[in-house]
């Protein structure tokens, strides 16, 4: 019995393409792992937050749309591996921002499916607590470790003096 050596390269031909497609499904991460859902809540010690804004910007600058609910829930979705500025505002408030890093946040299947929803809270104070400050820059910094996608979250409530120009211009002339 003759073998057709034209099968035998086929069916070699077959296996190997099977094992290929196998192993890039098993390295590739699962599911949707194109954007990033942030969900959570602006407060503002209780009050009515219809004239609050949460205002997304991502690094090339562009404004991205973000609801914003009267009980200060919000909700938006941004892209994997971008970095983006969040500003919570409300009159009467001083205002607070976010730096978000999410670069490394779907480096594999597990980060992507840990990372895909992520959820925090942001409250604001009341200005007239603090007359003459404002925050030294973002109160928070969220990233991803590069390699396993694990959250990393840093917090910075350092505030700085402010003085207007006024005083500027007097402190000048002693």
């Amino acid at each position: 019995m003759e073998k057709n050596p034209t099968l035998t390269f086929k069916a070699a031909l077959l296996t190997a393409l099977l094992a290929l497609f196998s192993l890039v499904a098993f390295a590739a991460p699962q599911g949707d792992c194109t954007d990033v859902t942030i969900t959570g809540y602006m407060m503002a010690d209780g009050m009515d937050l219809r004239d609050a804004v949460l205002v997304v910007e991502l690094e090339n600058n562009e404004c991205l749309e973000s609801s914003l609910q009267a009980n200060g829930k919000f909700q938006f979705t941004i892209p994997a591996n971008v970095k983006a500025r969040l500003m919570f505002l409300k009159p009467g408030f001083l205002p607070k921002e976010v730096y978000l890093d999410t670069r490394n946040a779907m480096n594999n299947d597990r980060a992507c499916q840990q990372n895909k929803k992520l959820e925090f809270d942001v409250k604001l104070e009341e200005a007239l607590q603090h007359l003459n400050e404002k925050h030294a820059g973002p109160v928070g910094y969220i990233t991803f470790v590069n390699g396993t996608g694990v959250m990393r979250i840093r917090h910075d409530q350092r505030m700085i003096e402010v003085i207007s120009e006024e005083e500027a211009l007097k402190n000048q002339d002693l």
